[in-house]
């Protein structure tokens, strides 16, 4: 379903485009403690946060989209409402947009307790892929190091 304003862009499209999320992730996981990296990570994940809400705000305006409170309450009415063709695309964004804030935050903590980056990298990797199995496995991890103090001058 095209976007209001973008008509000539379908959601398969769009999927294309949503994948190019991966070199943000590879960036994440080499130079997690790069400044510049922080500042392309923020910028992608307020897009696709961004991008998520203007899908949603489509997928509810359209008569294609089940009503999600009249569904949601049940196992088979959140099935119906995954089959539902104008919900595919702001699911998978709403994941690529969730996961990427996590992993943000994974880096950014990592680094102020100075987690070893080769721990960091299958944690990101798991939060790419699984997103709550990576955040638990460094959940678990970062009991190990504790915050650095930051002396006032």
């Amino acid at each position: 379903m095209p976007l209001p304003g973008l008509p000539n862009l379908i959601d398969q499209d769009l999927f294309q485009s949503v994948n190019a999320v991966l070199p943000v992730w590879i960036l994440l996981a080499v130079a997690p403690r790069w400044r510049v990296t922080h500042h392309v990570v923020t910028f992608a994940a307020g897009f696709y946060s961004l991008l998520y809400t203007l899908l949603l705000i489509n997928a509810i305006q359209t008569t294609d989209a089940p009503d999600a409170l009249e569904v949601m309450g049940s196992w088979e009415g959140v099935a119906k409402l995954l089959r539902t063709e104008v919900i595919v695309l702001p699911a998978w964004v709403h994941y690529i947009a969730f996961d990427l804030w996590t992993g943000r935050w994974i880096a950014l903590d990592s680094s102020s307790r100075g987690v070893p980056q080769l721990l960091l990298i299958p944690i990101l990797f798991a939060t790419l892929m699984a997103g709550p199995v990576g955040l638990l496995a460094y959940l678990l991890l970062r009991g190990f190091w504790t915050e650095k103090k930051v002396k006032a001058e």
